[in-house]
């Protein structure tokens, strides 16, 4: 299996931590190697390719740039990447903000998905509540799934409004999975877990001192935020 990672590069005046969030995530990717081969599609957000962007990421193995108008946002990023990829084994989105936590990332991704089978995968989930229309989710800004079964999910990600609907709505994306038959996961460096453990994954997301997380990201970091 040769995965496919994408990570989201908006314009300096979408996201003006965007170049910090950048050097932080090439950074913590040399520091914690993958292990394995793959190859990059970096998604640029209201951006055209340029040589100063080509240097910036060229570290990365098997680089290729993917120019998007950032409708959508990240989504709108990802779900295109998976339309034009479709017959990639198995696609790791990034957010802008995420970073690498422990080495091995990218195989202990690979090995949980070729464990279950075909379904949805997260570094973070959250166990949903209701109270503020969040429902148990998968967090978005790193996950892992077959390209063609994303392309299944029925809604096109245009606007802004709609990413949190796809991430924790009623119809997003591990409910709509789940209602189809296929299973949700958190993945860290001890473990995989179902949705009632969410919450409660031991040094996950928002649990102990977060150290088995595969990757983190902007609510990792102090002020800690619950509902994400």
């Amino acid at each position: 299996m040769k995965p496919v990672i994408v990570y989201v590069y908006p314009a300096p005046e979408l996201v003006p931590m965007a170049q910090d969030y950048a050097l932080r995530f090439l950074e913590t990717y040399h520091n914690n190697p993958p292990g394995l081969v793959h190859e990059t599609i970096v998604a640029l957000n209201g951006l055209k390719i340029t040589a100063e962007l080509k240097c910036l990421f060229s570290s990365l193995q098997g680089l290729r740039f993917m120019e998007h108008d950032d409708s959508g946002w990240d989504i709108g990023a990802f779900q295109r990447a998976a339309r034009e990829n479709p017959g990639a084994d198995l696609m790791v989105f990034f957010g802008t903000s995420v970073y690498l936590k422990n080495r091995g990332w990218l195989m202990r991704m690979v090995n949980a998905a070729m464990k279950y089978g075909e379904g949805l995968y997260g570094a973070m989930g959250n166990a949903g509540n209701l109270r503020f229309k969040v429902y148990p989710h998968i967090r978005t800004t790193g996950f892992w799934i077959k390209p063609s079964l994303l392309n299944r999910y029925p809604h096109r990600i245009t606007r802004a409004d709609q990413r949190y609907e796809f991430e924790h709505g009623q119809t997003c994306l591990a409910e709509w999975l789940r209602r189809s038959g296929f299973p949700s996961w958190v993945v860290t460096t001890t473990g995989e877990f179902q949705k009632q453990y969410w919450n409660s994954v031991p040094n996950g997301y928002h649990s102990g001192n977060q150290s088995a997380l595969l990757c983190g990201d902007r609510l990792t970091e102090p002020p800690y935020y619950h509902i994400a």
